[in-house]
């Protein structure tokens, strides 16, 4: 097992591309990235606006004419294009800033004046631009106040007409860009996100298609469990009405149900040929779906006639009552059980509905790890390997409490589910070794909530045969004495599938 795992890290561990896990990493994350979007978003635009400085212009209009030999429209252009160049270095001259500086009492002009023609035009444009619109104007105005003098020895073979005063500008010549600024971090923000978490997820080592099973980690696959829709219809999504994925239920995918009947085959199999009972269902992490491969289990090894007792094994966050539908109903805990407050008869639940026994569990307990490693869930466990055929127990994730190897230690055989694309393999193996060495042998794990990876990806079930339901009966209270176990046979080599 060392071996393949040193194998594995060494060259096994080739992440592959898998673009539709990227694009649903995307998708999921997307609130990620419109949330940094926005804060970055309100960031650039506060910056732009506190760095923003306006700026007024003011802009006068005049019309260059030649003086001599009779003016022509082509004399007067050419004269403008002339001049033009001649008239912005007037303006902008250090003799008239200082003209223009002493006329408004300052030392110095606050602002920048400038010249220059319109096209196709003998028309040149003055333009004053300031900090503040009384500035521009009063500039513009000592300007014109000045030019003449200077303009007369420069440029005397032309005169320049005033054709537009100028005017005290009401509103800023240039934008903040505060909006553009924002736009622009929130789509940069949001596109480094999504590159981020496509390349966090490229590089994450987990279990990504079922190749990878058999590449990566040290277990036998027993079964690959494709995604089922929680909520079949737009009117349940909206609703949200509690639902569990049980074969039992008639929306549930005939895919979904093939596949736990080939998972009951392997492991009643195993279960024959070792003499086991007791299976253990856990998981390395929380929200990899062990609680509901358990659940199915129990109901597909009870539909091939046989004596099955679903265990809430998980102390800690209980989930199995939900998943049953016992959330509303009352009833003994396990905990109730294990601390001597409630009976066997009174914990055990011989259900008429999925005709089975159901030990379940209500809430978290602070002391589970103390309760699974007591007597009296040895007895529970003794008892139960007495009367019925198969005990199916979901525990605790091995990475939230040690409540699964101490169950290991009890039950016969382990099941590891192994969600798609979630815990890293290097924790799988270490989980798979922890397991391996307890006393209850690890059958194989479970590839769990499989989406297709790849644009080419596809995947069938085999088919055929009647599915029915049969029925069993339990007692009222329990085992053995109770009456638990003690159904009426039917004949034999009748099966009923799932």
């Amino acid at each position: 097992m060392e071996e393949k795992k040193k194998s594995g890290a060494a060259g096994e561990n080739v992440q592959g591309f898998h673009p539709l896990l990227l694009i649903r990493e995307m998708i999921g994350k997307l609130w990620l990235a419109l949330a940094v979007a926005i804060i970055v978003g309100c960031l650039a635009y506060i910056g732009a606006s506190a760095l923003y400085s306006p700026e007024y212009k003011t802009q006068t209009t005049f019309v260059v004419s030649v003086r001599e030999g009779g003016s022509s429209v082509y004399s007067n252009l050419a004269a403008a294009k002339n001049i033009a160049s001649s008239f912005s270095e007037i303006v902008d001259s250090d003799v008239m800033k200082k003209r223009v500086a002493a006329e408004l009492g300052t030392d110095r002009v606050g602002g920048e004046i400038s010249a220059s023609v319109i096209e196709e035009t003998n028309l040149i444009e003055l333009t004053v631009t300031a900090d503040n619109p009384r500035s521009a104007y009063l500039i513009t105005r000592a300007v014109l106040n000045n030019y003449g003098e200077l303009a007369e020895k420069a440029l005397s073979s032309v005169t320049l007409e005033i054709l537009r005063q100028p005017s005290i500008p009401i509103s800023p010549s240039n934008t903040s860009g505060a909006m553009r600024a924002a736009k622009l971090g929130a789509i940069a923000s949001a596109t480094v996100v999504l590159v981020w978490v496509c390349l966090k997820a490229y590089l994450r080592d987990t279990v990504k298609v079922t190749e990878d099973v058999e590449k990566k980690l040290d277990v036998k696959l027993l079964a690959t469990v494709y995604h089922e829709r929680k909520y079949k219809s737009v009117k349940e999504v909206l609703r949200r009405r509690k639902k569990s994925i049980l074969i039992t239920n008639p929306t549930t995918g005939f895919a979904f149900s093939e596949t736990f009947r080939k998972l009951r085959t392997r492991v009643d199999y195993h279960m024959r040929r070792e003499g086991a009972k007791v299976i253990v269902v856990t998981s390395v992490l929380e929200n990899e779906g062990k609680s509901t491969v358990a659940a199915n289990l129990a109901l597909a090894m009870n539909r091939k006639r046989k004596n099955v007792i679903l265990i809430d094994g998980d102390m800690k966050k209980p989930a199995l009552h939900k998943i049953m539908n016992y959330q509303d109903k009352q009833y003994a805990g396990i905990t109730d059980y294990l601390d001597g407050k409630a009976g066997l008869k009174d914990t055990l639940i011989s259900d008429k509905n999925y005709q089975m026994g159901l030990i379940l569990g209500k809430k978290g307990s602070d002391r589970s790890t103390e309760l699974v490693c007591s007597p009296a869930m040895r007895e529970l466990i003794r008892q139960a390997r007495e009367n019925v055929d198969c005990i199916i127990i979901d525990t605790p994730p091995m990475s939230v409490s040690p409540d699964a190897e101490c169950i290991a230690e009890l039950a016969d055989a382990s099941i590891l589910v192994v969600r798609q694309d979630t815990t890293p393999v290097k924790v799988i193996n270490d989980a798979i070794d922890t397991l391996s060495s307890c006393n209850a042998k690890l059958i194989g794990c479970v590839f769990n909530n499989v989406r297709s990876a790849d644009l080419s990806d596809g995947y069938s079930y085999g088919s055929g045969g009647k599915y029915g339901y049969g029925g069993h009966s339990y007692s009222r209270y329990g085992y053995g004495k109770y009456g638990y176990g003690n159904r009426k046979k039917q004949d034999v080599g009748e099966e009923r599938e799932v």
